[in-house]
C-alpha cells in the first residue's frame, strides 16, 4: 500500500516541476529572466517551498503509519527554537455500535422515572479531627455567609432596578437546605431573614402594585422596565411571605401535635413573626399586607409571651397610624364617630347658604378667580391622595359595630373566657358610643356577671366603670338603680395597692369622678361620706400620685358639699351608730360617725407634695396651690406624678450635711459609751479603765475588745 500511494506522489511533483523548469527555457536563460515580474518569482518561490513542505510531511505520515498504526495525529504546535513539532496520541480500540432496540430505550426511561437515585455517600471524616476542628470550620462558614449577604444586600441598595435579582440568592439561604445541597446553620438563615426584610422595606413602593398586561398593552421602554422591576419584586416578596408561612404553620402544627419544640423552631418563630410585624408596619397598604396581619391574629394565641407582647405592640402602633383604616378590625378611634351628625349638616347647610348667596354678589372677574383656585385646591387634594371624610366614617361605623358585635358574643356565650377582662376594659372605653336601646340589656347582662360568675376584682372594675358611664351619658333617661353598683365599687376599693395593681388606679379615678360628681345628685348623703372615708384609707396604701389624685378628689367633695367637714372635726358626733369599716353597704357604714384620722399619716408623708396637698385640705384652702396656673385634675395628677420608674416628680434634694468639731464628736463617743456601760454591772467594766485604755479623743472611746477580754478573764 505504501508503494502504491507513492508512485502518484512523484509523478504529481515531477509535473509540478516541469511546469516550473519550462518557464525559464522560454524566455531563453538569463535574458529571459529579466523580464518575468517580480510578484510571479515570489509565488513561484512559495510554490516551491509549500511543495516540498507536503512531500516532507507526506512522507512522515507515511512512515509513522507503517509503523505506528495505532497513532492518532494531533495538531503540531509551534516551538521557539524547534519550530514545528508534531503531537500523536494512541488510538483507542473502535467498539462496534450496537444500536438500542425501542423496548430497551423504553424500559431505561421507565426505569429513570421510577427509580430513585441513591443517596450519594457522606465524605468521609478523617479520625484525627476534633470537635473543636468542627466548630471552627463551622464559625468560618457562618462569617462567610454573613459576609456575602451583607455584600449582596448592600448591593441591591446601591441599584435596585438592576440588581433585583440578586434577592434569589437571599432567598437560597432561608431553606434548611439550599440548591447546592448544603445545610444552612441557623444563624445565617436568621441573618438572611432579617436582611431580606430590611431590604424590602427599603425598596417596596408606598403603593399598592398592579399586574400589567405586557403583550396587550403598548409600554414605553421606561414604563416597561419599571414594570418589569414591580413584577420581580412582587414575586420575590411574595415568596419571602410563604417561607415566612412555612415557619409559623410549622411552629403551630407541632404545638397542636403536641410535639416537642427545638431551640432553632422556637428561636426562627420569634425572628419570623418580628420580621412580619416590621413588614406591616413600614407599608400597611402593598401588597399582601392583609395576609401578613391575618397570620399574625392567629401568633396572638401563641403560648409564648414574647410573641404575644411582639404582636400586640405591632396592632397597637398599626391601630394608630392607619389613617386609610383598612387594616384596623379593632379600632382604638371609635371616639372619632360623629354622633351627633344631624346638628353638624344642620350647620354645614347654614354655611352653605350663605356661601350662596356670597356668589350671587360677586362679580363675573371674582367668579372667574374662584374658579380658578377650587380647580387648583382639587388638584392638590387629588395629589395628596386623601380618603375622604364620608369614608373615614362608613368605616370607623363598621369597625364600632364589628367590635361590639365581638365583645357582646363573648359577654353572653364566654364568660369563662381569658379574653374577658380585655373585652370588659374594651367596652368601659367605647360605651359612650352603644345605642341607647341596648342600655338596660347590657346593664342587666353586667349585673348578672357581678353576681354570678366568678369575676377578680379588676374584671369587676371595668363592669362597674362600664355601667356608671352608660348612666352618665344618655343612658340618664332610663329607670334604672345602681345601688348595688355603688356596693360593688365600695367592696372592691381597698383591693388596690402599691404594688402590680398599682395600674388600675386610673380606672378607678375615672369612676370616681362619674360616681361623686356627674352623678352627685343621685348619690345620698350618707353614701357620699361612706366613699370620702374609704378613699382617704385608700391613701394610705397606693402610690403618691394616686394618693395626689385621691386627695384632689377629697377636697374638690369637701369644696362642693359643707355637711363633708364633720369629718375634719375630731370631737362632733353626728348621728347615732359606730363606724364599720368592713361593713360592705356604704349606705349602712355609719361614716358620718368618725373622723378622717389618715390626714394625720398624710401629714409625714415622704412625698413633699403629698404633705402639701393635705395641709391644705386640713386648712380649708379652697384651691390647691402646688403648682402655678390653674389646678390639676385628679387624673392629671396621677399622670404628672408617676413615679412608676422609680424618680421623684418633682425630684426631691437630697438632705443638708451637718459638720461637727472633734470636741463634739468625742463628747457624743463619751455619752454613748457611759449610755452602753450603766446598762452593764458595775464589776465588770469600769468606764475610767477604759477612758485611760483609750487614750487618746482621736481614739474610739469604747473599746468592744477590752470589754471582751475582761469578760473572758472573769469566766475563767
Amino acid at each position: 500500500m505504501a508503494k502504491l500511494n507513492a508512485k502518484p506522489i512523484k509523478g504529481r511533483a515531477k509535473l509540478k516541476g516541469s511546469k516550473s523548469s519550462h518557464v525559464p527555457k522560454q524566455h531563453g536563460g538569463k535574458a529571459g529572466a529579466r523580464h518575468v515580474p517580480r510578484a510571479k518569482k515570489a509565488v513561484m518561490n512559495i510554490a516551491d517551498s509549500s511543495v516540498d513542505l507536503e512531500e516532507a510531511y507526506r512522507r512522515t505520515v507515511l512512515t509513522e503509519m507503517e509503523n505506528q498504526a495505532g497513532v492518532n495525529h494531533l495538531l503540531p504546535i509551534k516551538i521557539k527554537g524547534k519550530g514545528l513539532v508534531s503531537r500523536v496520541v494512541p488510538r483507542e480500540p473502535e467498539k462496534e455500535d450496537v444500536e438500542p432496540s425501542d423496548e430497551d430505550v423504553d424500559e431505561q426511561h421507565y426505569d429513570q422515572i421510577l427509580v430513585e437515585e441513591p443517596p450519594k455517600p457522606a465524605p468521609k471524616v478523617p479520625d484525627n479531627i476534633t470537635v473543636a476542628d468542627i466548630l471552627h470550620k463551622r464559625d468560618e462558614e457562618i462569617r462567610e455567609k454573613q459576609f456575602y449577604i451583607g455584600t449582596t444586600c448592600a448591593a441591591i441598595l446601591e441599584n435596585p432596578d438592576a440588581r433585583i435579582d440578586n434577592v434569589a440568592n437571599l432567598l437560597n439561604l432561608l431553606g434548611d437546605v439550599n440548591r447546592e445541597g448544603s445545610i444552612n446553620f441557623l444563624a445565617v438563615r436568621k441573618t438572611a431573614l432579617v436582611s431580606l426584610v430590611e431590604v424590602f422595606k427599603d425598596i417596596v413602593p408606598e403603593y399598592r402594585v398592579g399586574i400589567v398586561d405586557k403583550e396587550q398593552q403598548k409600554l414605553k421602554k421606561d414604563t416597561l422596565t419599571r414594570v418589569n422591576f414591580e413584577n420581580k419584586l412582587l414575586t420575590y416578596y411574595k415568596q419571602l411571605l410563604q417561607h415566612m408561612e412555612t415557619n409559623t404553620s410549622a411552629y403551630t402544627r407541632k404545638m397542636r401535635l403536641s410535639q416537642k419544640l427545638s431551640v432553632e423552631t422556637r428561636q426562627l418563630l420569634e425572628t419570623t413573626v418580628q420580621c412580619m410585624c416590621d413588614l406591616v408596619l413600614a407599608h400597611p397598604y402593598f401588597n399582601y399586607s392583609p395576609n401578613i396581619v391575618q397570620v399574625l391574629v392567629l401568633m396572638l394565641n401563641n403560648p409564648k409571651e414574647s410573641v404575644r407582647k411582639m404582636v400586640h405592640a405591632c396592632f397597637s402602633s398599626l391601630f394608630k397610624t392607619d389613617s386609610r383604616l383598612d387594616l384596623t378590625h379593632h379600632s382604638l378611634q371609635i371616639h372619632r364617630i360623629n354622633l351627633n351628625e344631624d346638628t353638624m349638616l344642620e350647620l354645614k347647610k347654614q354655611k352653605l347658604e350663605k356661601q350662596k348667596s356670597y356668589f350671587i354678589n360677586m362679580s363675573r372677574k371674582e367668579r372667574k378667580r374662584k374658579k380658578k383656585l377650587d380647580e387648583l385646591e382639587k388638584d392638590i387634594f387629588e395629589t395628596k391622595a386623601e380618603e375622604s371624610k364620608q369614608v373615614v366614617r362608613r368605616k370607623l361605623t363598621e369597625i364600632s359595630k364589628l367590635a361590639f358585635m365581638i365583645y357582646f358574643k363573648i359577654l353572653k356565650c364566654y364568660p369563662d373566657s381569658r379574653v374577658l377582662s380585655v373585652t370588659l376594659e374594651g367596652l368601659s372605653k367605647f360605651a359612650h358610643t352603644i345605642n341607647i336601646d341596648f342600655f338596660a340589656d347590657l346593664v342587666e347582662l353586667l349585673n348578672n356577671l357581678l353576681e354570678n360568675a366568678e369575676l377578680g376584682y379588676r374584671e369587676q372594675l371595668h363592669c362597674i366603670q362600664t355601667v356608671f358611664i352608660i348612666l352618665s351619658g344618655q343612658g340618664e333617661v332610663l329607670n334604672i338603680d345602681p345601688a348595688r353598683f355603688y356596693s360593688h365599687f365600695y367592696k372592691n376599693l381597698l383591693y388596690v395597692n402599691a404594688g402590680k395593681n398599682s395600674e388600675d388606679m386610673e380606672s378607678i379615678l375615672k369612676t370616681l369622678d362619674i360616681i361623686l360628681f356627674k352623678r352627685r345628685r343621685n348619690v345620698t348623703y350618707h353614701r357620699y361620706v361612706s366613699f370620702v372615708k374609704r378613699l382617704s384609707t385608700l391613701c394610705l396604701q397606693v402610690l403618691p400620685n394616686g394618693t395626689l389624685g385621691l386627695i384632689s378628689l377629697i377636697r374638690s367633695c369637701m369644696h362642693m358639699n359643707q355637711q363633708l367637714d364633720i369629718l375634719l372635726d375630731t370631737e362632733a358626733d353626728v348621728g347615732s351608730g359606730k363606724f364599720d369599716p368592713y361593713n360592705e353597704e356604704p349606705e349602712f357604714a355609719h361614716a358620718n360617725c368618725t373622723a378622717l384620722y389618715e390626714s394625720s399619716c398624710l401629714t409625714r408623708h415622704y412625698h413633699p407634695t403629698v404633705r402639701k396637698m393635705i395641709t391644705n385640705v386640713l386648712k380649708g384652702a379652697e384651691t390647691v396651690p402646688i403648682a402655678t396656673g390653674r389646678t390639676l385634675t385628679p387624673a392629671e395628677f396621677y399622670t404628672n406624678y408617676d413615679c412608676s420608674e422609680m424618680v421623684f416628680n418633682p425630684a426631691i434634694p437630697p438632705p443638708e450635711k451637718v459638720k461637727y468639731g472633734k470636741n463634739a464628736r468625742s463628747a457624743m463617743g463619751m455619752k454613748l459609751a457611759a449610755r452602753k456601760l450603766s446598762r452593764t454591772s458595775s464589776s465588770t467594766i469600769d468606764v475610767v479603765k477604759v477612758a485611760n485604755i483609750t487614750g487618746s479623743s482621736k481614739a474610739l472611746v469604747y473599746d468592744y475588745f477590752v470589754e471582751y477580754v475582761n469578760t473572758s478573764k472573769n469566766q475563767q
